[in-house]
Order: C-alpha cells, then structure tokens, then sequence
C-alpha cells in the first residue's frame, strides 16, 4: 500500500463509547436543543481574516458562514452553552475588534485557524492572555492540525483540537464546566495541551466520525450577519460528505478519509436550510463530489426538489454522462475541476491521477450536457516546463473556461510543505507561516519558486490565465461588506460564453475582491521571511500587495 503523506493519526476512526455517547447527544440535542443556560461557560470563536481573493462572480464564497465553525457553534448552542460568533473577516483592524468583543465577555475561547491567518491568530491569543490570563483558548481548525506543535510551542493557545472538532469540543466542555480538566485533559483524545510546566503534551488521535448523520442542522443564525440590516446572504457553503480518496501533493485535508452522509440526512439538512434560511444558491465544498457514482446520483435527487442553483468542487476523472446529467437536472451551474495543469510529469509528481485526456474528456462531457465547466489551475508545479505552462495558458485562453488560478503554495502539512523545507525554500516554519498572510490569490503575489522556472515567465502565464476567467455563479450579489477591497478592472469581456451568462463589461469595474489586508502585513514579505535567494526568485519583479498597502500608507 502507498505511504500516506499526511499525519498517520488522521487516519483513524472516532468509533469507541465516547464517541457514540457524545454522536447520540448530537442527534437528541438537534432535535431538541437544550434551553440557552447563562450558568454555563460563554464560548465565543472568532472568525478572523484572511487576505485570499475570490474572482467576479464567487464573492459570496467570501462572506457566507462555513461549515467549520457553524458546526462548533451549532453543537454548543444545542447543549445549552451560551453561544458568540466573532467575524472580523473585513474588519480594517481585525484584531483590536476581536479583542474588544472578547475581553470581559467570555469564559472560554476558540479561535478558527486556516493556513493564511496566523499572524492574526498569535497576536491575539498575546492579547487575550496579557488581558485575561485564566480565559482557556482553544484553536481548532485547518493550520492548528497541520503544525500544532508550532502553535503549542510559539503561542498562547492552551488546546489543539486535531481534525474534526464537533465530538472533542463538546467532551472539552463537559470537563471545563464540571472543573475537571486537570484530571481529563490526558485521556481525552483528539488533543495537544499545555502542562503547568510549560510543555504541552500529545493525546491519543480521534479520528473521524464514523457516521455524519449525527451532525446537527446548521444554526446559521449564530453569525452575527443575520442580525445586520441586510440579514443572512441566501448563498451558503455545505456539503454532504468529508475526505478525499485521492492523496495530492499540494492538498492538505484535516479528514482525509471519506465519509459521507446518507440521502435521508441530507434531506433534512437542505430543508432546514431552506425553510429557515431561504438558500437560493449553495457550494457544496466536498472535495471530490462525484466521486461515487450512484451516491453522486442520489444526493442530486435529494437537490433536485428544492429550487436552487449550485456549484460544486470534483475531479476530471470522475464525471461521466449520468452524473453530470443528474448535476445539470439538481440545478447545477458550474462543476469546478481540479485540473491544475496539462504536464504529464507534473501531474504525476503532484499525484493528481489526471492526465490532459481525462480534462478534455470531462469538459466536452460537461459542456454537451450544457453546463459550465471551471478549470483551476495553478502556476509553479514541479516539472512544469516553459512549454507545457504555455500549453496550460493556450487551453485557458481557447476555452474561457477558467475560475481560479494561484502560484503553487507551500501550504502545512502537505509533501510539497515538507519538501520546501527539506530544499531550505521555507526558513523557519513561523516565518512562512506569516508570510502565508500576504498571499492574494493575484498575479502580483509573491511566491516560491518550486519549478524553477523564470519569474516572468511565471507572472506572465498567470496574468493570461487570470484574463482568461469566466463569470462565477452570483453576479446579483447584494451583501458586499463595507470595507471589501476590488481588484483590476478589466474590459475584454472574453469570449461570448462570458457576456451570454453575465453581460457585457462583467468585470469592467473589477476581476476579484477581497477583505483588506491586515494592518502592517508587510512585516511578512519575502524579504523579511525568506533567504535572499528565494525572495528574489519570487518576488522581485513586482509588488505584492502587502507591500503596495506600505507604501500607500507611507505617502
């Protein structure tokens, strides 16, 4: 059997006693929520910021509650703990926001990590313990399970919870309000915490649940937009499965296993979320939707009769004519493909198990079923040559068919984390994760140079396929935040299957939006968080962002 590349420990099962005693208090809690109790300890977890950019179209992916801490919040919520989300997503000054929303307001913290915002994530939990040192902070989260031996090392954080986190929390909590942490912390599972002297220390894995109908409905009124003057956005993000059979080099997954919910939850789940909250759109983020055939199927016939538009996220090599006639019947708008790039070796060193037949294949497929096909691709793979990135930019620039691009990132946890620093591209683990938090998603970033290849060569393949984007799905959007930030108005409007769906001039006014940039981000620039040489391999042909925001703010 192939080694796996990511921590052994993801790959187990959540399946003892504990487990199901805590997977039936979810089930009996979703149907009858336990009364809001002011006796217990206040939770709030905060939403912080991250810089990444999303194309005309895709806005709303931005500003939605997630699953992540929609689900944390849900379970609490149902238990009888008093409840606060915290979302400075596009705060001009997140942390001061946070800080003065927490401060004095909370028994407990929690704090959603994901790979670009650990800046914001450290100088918090500095904060909150300079202010409030017997405040527990808990990260949970994305990055936390990639490095949690940084985060226990290098921050304020008390608890990391590993993977999926609605079974632990919910076991943390019953301990903390009962006073029992220094006798439980050990044995619960799932965990890293700090000792009194200083250390911290490494529990037995959990691992995934086993049954994801145990997950509540989702409370997303516990986000603070629904009580804004426009109220919830009607586009949400959801799923119905987790993991991803596949092991891609670049791809970090905090549930690798797949695991997936049954047609009747699924059910439930959409008529919830419809009756409650009037969903008129959804991504569905599982990582490889059609993976299964008869499942893909059958969670489009459970779709299919509640009115919506959606988008999904799927493999080439998994789309034939009955799924995605089954897609296009459930009210899909565009399937969004991992295609990456052309190369056949650099395809194979990704371990992406594609080739440039299968992508043709699924688009044709896509396309003659008369849906939108959406290629992301990414510039700075190994082994991608000159040649071969030209190939990738000519099929983007025939077919108007693109959605995403971004250079290579090294993101935690990853091979291609793990080989970066091996070649000494990553100077420390704390530097490249601050720098993490400058990446935009836009021609202009800095990035490492994995390929080799020339800068300009790189910059001027991103710049075509960027100019090479489609409408995304939402062009009515109605809930921009007040301090989003819009980036290069462009008016070639593509070919006539971009101005067909949106309109002439889609993008005259802007190619992708964004939150702002945390304060003082170029402290985190190549320059100061790499090696000479790296910086000027990736970085010294144009200003990021967080370097023109400097210099902005200079003048």
């Amino acid at each position: 059997m192939a080694r796996k590349s990511l921590a052994l420990e993801l790959y187990t099962n959540a399946d003892d006693s504990t487990d199901h005693r805590f997977m039936r208090q979810m089930r009996e809690q979703d149907a009858e929520p336990v009364p809001t109790d002011s006796s217990l300890p206040r939770f709030t977890l905060v939403v912080g910021p991250s810089p990444f950019t999303m194309p005309r179209g895709w806005e709303f992916f931005l500003t939605s509650p997630y699953e992540g801490a929609t689900y944390i919040s849900t379970v609490l919520h149902n238990a009888g703990y008093p409840v606060r989300i915290v979302d400075v997503r596009y705060d001009l000054d997140p942390l001061k926001s946070a800080y003065d929303q927490i401060v004095g307001q909370t028994d407990v913290l929690g704090i959603c990590t994901f790979e670009d915002n650990f800046p914001f994530c450290r100088e918090l939990m500095e904060q909150v313990r300079a202010a409030e040192p017997d405040v527990p902070i808990i990260c949970g989260g994305s990055l936390v399970t990639s490095v949690p031996h940084v985060f226990m090392e290098s921050t304020e954080c008390d608890i990391a919870v590993i993977s999926e986190g609605e079974i632990t929390i919910l076991e943390l909590m019953e301990s903390y309000r009962a006073g029992r942490w220094d006798r439980d912390l050990p044995g619960i599972r799932g965990i890293c915490f700090g000792k009194p002297d200083g250390t911290w220390q490494r529990t037995k894995p959990r691992g995934q649940m086993m049954d994801l109908d145990a997950l509540p409905r989702m409370r997303l009124d516990l986000w603070p937009q629904s009580r804004g003057a426009l109220g919830l956005q009607p586009q949400i993000i959801s799923s119905y499965s987790r993991g991803c059979k596949m092991d891609c080099s670049f791809c970090y997954r905090t549930t690798p296993q797949v695991r997936a919910k049954s047609q009747e939850k699924m059910d439930r789940d959409m008529a919830w979320l419809k009756s409650q909250y009037g969903i008129d759109f959804c991504f569905f983020v599982d990582l490889t939707f059609s993976s299964n055939r008869k499942q893909t199927i059958e969670i489009c016939d459970v779709v299919k009769d509640y009115d919506i538009r959606w988008t999904c996220l799927t493999r080439c090599a998994d789309m034939d004519q009955p799924r995605i006639t089954a897609m296009r019947d459930s009210g899909a708008d565009i399937i969004l493909y991992g295609v990456e790039s052309l190369g056949t070796e650099v395809l194979r060193e990704a371990r992406k198990g594609s080739s440039e037949n299968l992508t043709v294949r699924a688009m044709r497929t896509t396309f003659d079923a008369g849906v939108r096909f959406g290629s992301l691709l990414i510039v700075g793979l190994a082994n991608e040559t000159e040649e071969s990135l030209d190939h990738m930019v000519e099929f983007a620039e025939t077919y108007n068919h693109v959605t995403r691009v971004k250079y290579l990132s090294a993101m935690p946890g990853t091979t291609v984390y793990q080989q970066a620093i091996e070649a000494k591209l990553i100077r420390s683990e704390i530097d490249h994760l601050n720098w993490l938090s400058v990446e935009q998603a836009l021609h202009e970033d800095e990035f490492l140079n994995v390929s080799g290849l020339p800068e300009k060569v790189c910059r001027d393949a991103y710049k075509r396929v960027y100019d090479s984007y489609q409408p995304g799905p939402v062009m009515d959007f109605k809930h921009y935040p007040e301090n989003f930030q819009y980036f290069h108005p462009q008016p070639n409007d593509g070919l006539t299957r971009s101005t067909s769906y949106a309109g002439p001039n889609w993008r005259a006014k802007w190619s992708s939006a964004a939150g702002p940039l945390v304060p003082n981000s170029d402290r985190f620039t190549l320059d100061k968080c790499a090696s000479p040489e790296v910086a000027a391999a990736g970085s010294s042909l144009m200003a990021c962002g967080a370097k023109k925001s400097a210099a902005a703010f200079a003048s």
